[in-house]
């Protein structure tokens, strides 16, 4: 009898454990860049950074520096996280022909990612539990100066699109008791079939 009782309990909790979604997956936030600056012109665009390692996953940033033709780096190259702190270099080509493009040594804090702002490490002030990194953006140009061009400010803002401003969802009734009632017929066939031998 007692074998039969565990079997019915480890029954109910596969089937507790079936109907309720997991929710303990990493997922990847979208931030945006904001007030990001350099002596020569902003930085612009959005970064992925996985909530679970706390590295870049994606990106699509502008430098906004005309004479530099303004080049878009989204290739994502060295991602790492340490001592509080996220890493990346993000490589892109441009359209003018003064240039062939050039990187964005990306540091940023990672004690707020799932909770909020990120703040982007800048010359001579400390980040993370390491120190002082300073972020950059450097542009490979054929004639003039290219740069490192250091990041004196800004930071990384979660992307909330209007929909997620919006009150939360609350699950409809008829939803609700569909659910309930699955959980409810499950245990019922498991009490059944635990009677029954």
């Amino acid at each position: 009898m007692h074998v039969k009782y565990v079997r019915f309990l480890s029954f109910l909790a596969l089937s507790a454990a079936v109907a309720i979604p997991a929710s303990a997956h990493a997922s990847t936030i979208t931030y945006d860049l904001i007030g990001v600056s350099t002596s020569v012109g902003s930085l612009t665009g959005t970064v992925d950074i996985d909530s679970l390692t706390y590295r870049v996953t994606a990106a699509n940033i502008t430098f906004n520096d005309i004479a530099a033709g303004s080049p878009v780096f989204n290739n994502i190259g060295s991602p790492n996280s340490y001592n509080g702190l996220g890493q990346d270099y993000i490589s892109g080509l441009s359209n003018s022909p003064l240039n062939y493009g050039g990187q964005i040594a990306l540091y940023y804090e990672t004690a707020n990612i799932g909770t909020g702002n990120l703040n982007i490490c800048i010359t001579g002030a400390p980040c993370g539990w390491y120190g002082s990194q300073s972020s950059y953006a450097q542009v490979y140009v054929s004639n003039g100066n290219g740069g490192p061009f250091y990041i004196t400010g800004g930071e990384l803002d979660p992307h909330l699109p209007p929909a997620v401003n919006a009150a939360p969802a609350v699950p409809e009734p008829t939803s609700l008791i569909l659910l309930g009632s699955g959980i409810v017929g499950v245990a019922l066939f498991g009490r059944r079939t635990f009677i029954n031998t």
